[in-house]
């Protein structure tokens, strides 16, 4: 009886604690979305929809990771959302760099199950046939996809059913990008050709008019945009500062996303729980926002955009009462990672 009691309360915790997790996941996802929502209202999406769709289909991806509760996937696709929502407000129109798939992750069952190789071609094909012009949603969502794919096989074992419904989705979108830029191809269309389409009635009668001159630019002050804003978390074990290896890939994601957005200034707070003397804590926590700061300037962050703070026994958020409470506020945030207005 007292065994049976212990195998239920084991399992009840492990619920609470994958609760716990989802939810924690599920804050950061509604961050990102509540900037997405912030874009689109200032209508990013006519003017850059390649960066835009990237930004709401690597939202989708975390959402699909954090449902599996793989916390490190779920939050470096929130952090790939965030970029690409950067380069999306500054007009950064060009390709991002497609992540690989090294034919050593694919094991032959996953061979014989996904065509890969088809697929990345198919991408790279559409990347040098214009259709970051004429198919640049469809092209965004195939390369979120294949990114996932890259990701999912970098683990030690990676789950096949994940793989195959990132594998279909790339696949849909890479068709009909491949289907948008035939047409393109085919009519002469603008995105393809880089210059409009005029019939012949229609450039016959434009030799009779006078050139249009466009009217010039207002010198109203632009309003100031609000910032992005997105936080990443990194766990500490009681009384460490040294990363932990699974939060690797979510600091080499920021890492990436702070160097190809210069603007972005980073503040890092550091905490602890509520276990030892608060002198004690307050060093602790500065030393964890430190050890992030260090790894950030290691992969070619300049020291200068990034401050760091501790606070060691103070914001908690959540419960002290048990080890999982005390585990999530054992942490580092990047409190901000901000895009001033231009």
């Amino acid at each position: 009886m007292k065994k049976l009691s212990f195998t239920v309360l084991t399992v009840s915790c492990l619920a609470l604690a994958q609760d716990f997790l989802e939810i924690r996941l599920l804050d950061g996802i509604g961050q990102i979305q509540r900037s997405i929502e912030l874009a689109k209202k200032a209508e990013v999406y006519l003017k850059n929809p390649y960066h835009f769709e990237k930004a709401k289909a690597n939202r989708e991806v975390s959402y699909l990771f954090a449902s599996d509760l793989d916390e490190s996937g779920s939050k470096v696709f929130m952090i790939k959302s965030f970029n690409a929502l950067s380069k999306a407000m500054h007009g950064k129109a060009e390709l991002d760099t497609l992540s690989p798939i090294s034919k050593a992750l694919v094991k032959q069952d996953y061979r014989l199950e996904l065509d890969l190789e088809t697929i990345g071609s198919s991408i790279r094909l559409l990347r040098e046939n214009k259709a970051l012009s004429c198919a640049p949603a469809e092209l965004a969502r195939a390369e979120v996809y294949y990114d996932a794919m890259a990701y999912e096989l970098s683990k030690p074992k990676p789950k096949l059913t994940i793989l195959k419904d990132f594998h279909e989705k790339a696949q849909i979108e890479t068709n009909r990008a491949m289907e948008k830029v035939k047409v393109a191809k085919e009519g002469n269309l603008e995105c393809y050709t880089g210059k409009p389409f005029v019939p012949e009635l229609a450039r016959a009668e434009a030799i009779d008019k006078p050139a249009y001159t466009p009217p010039l630019p207002s010198q109203e002050t632009k309003p100031r945009e609000e910032p992005l804003m997105v936080t990443a978390r990194v766990h500490f074990d009681f009384n460490k500062h040294q990363i932990k290896r699974e939060y690797i890939p979510l600091l080499n994601e920021v890492a990436k996303t702070l160097k190809e957005n210069p603007s972005i200034m980073v503040r890092i707070e550091g905490f602890t729980d509520h276990i030892g003397p608060k002198a004690y804590n307050d060093k602790l926590a500065l030393k964890r926002a430190q050890a992030v700061r260090e790894y950030l300037i290691k992969a070619g962050v300049q020291a200068e955009r990034i401050e760091v703070v501790g606070f060691g026994k103070d914001k908690y958020i959540a419960g002290n009462q048990d080890a999982m409470g005390r585990f999530t506020n054992r942490r580092t945030e990047f409190i901000v990672l901000q895009v001033p207005g231009r």
